[in-house]
């Protein structure tokens, strides 16, 4: 048993499942039905963000008076059908690590920016939904990432203190989040690389999530957290 570890808490798009190129084609494709470019720098600030930052920052970039609701309906409303058309693959070694970690009587919890309803199609339909004891959303707490809000509401819920939670993550505000809320965090990068600063922060960043099993069996090795 890893010794101080109780608990590991999953963020979900681009680190179980890999959504983020139908992501980036929906908000693209709405956008433009609406007038507006997009460009994959642009879409990088979106990263593990919750829609409330998101409203900000294209009403910042396109002016206060971007129909904001018009072109998010339009993008859920095309990636979902894209997504069910063609399906959401499970990202590399995630039925190995829930497993895992199920097996070692770790609690599992999931932490997301998704809809609570969006969620709980995609962990179904993925065969994956009993293996995480709570999930909590950005519609559960006040502030999104990188605002610790989230982690710490899941803490809450599962009775587990902070120093006791590992968290995995693929943005570097989810990284920011994590830290914050004195957890664990161990990055798994999907589309956007960790900075320096966000590399400190990070307990351990890997190339994906078959390297985890491996990685905790050593006891979570030295890490970089002071």
């Amino acid at each position: 048993m890893l010794p101080n570890i109780r608990a590991a808490i999953f963020d979900m798009d681009g680190l179980l499942f890999d959504t983020e190129s139908i992501a980036r084609w929906a908000w693209k494709q709405a956008l433009a039905s609406h007038g507006y470019l997009m460009s994959d720098d642009f879409y990088f600030e979106f990263v593990g963000r919750d829609l409330s930052w998101r409203e900000k920052i294209l009403k910042q970039r396109y002016g206060g008076s971007f129909p904001f609701e018009s072109v998010t309906a339009q993008r859920i409303e095309i990636g979902d059908r894209r997504e069910l058309q063609e399906g959401l693959p499970l990202k590399a070694g995630v039925l190995d690590l829930l497993r895992w970690l199920n097996n070692s009587g770790i609690v599992i919890a999931l932490a997301t920016g998704t809809s609570r309803h969006r969620t709980i199609r995609r962990l179904t339909n993925a065969g994956i939904l009993p293996y995480f004891t709570t999930i909590v959303t950005s519609e559960d707490v006040a502030q999104g990432k990188p605002a610790p809000d989230i982690y710490l509401e899941t803490s809450r819920r599962i009775n587990i203190a902070p120093v006791e939670c590992l968290v995995f993550e693929d943005s570097c505000v989810g990284i920011e989040a994590a830290f914050s809320a004195g957890m664990y965090p161990i990055m798994i990068p999907d589309i956007e690389k960790p900075s320096p600063e966000i590399k400190c922060l990070a307990y351990q960043v890997l190339d994906s999530l078959e390297q985890v099993c491996e990685f905790l069996e050593q006891g979570l090795g030295t890490g970089n957290r002071g």
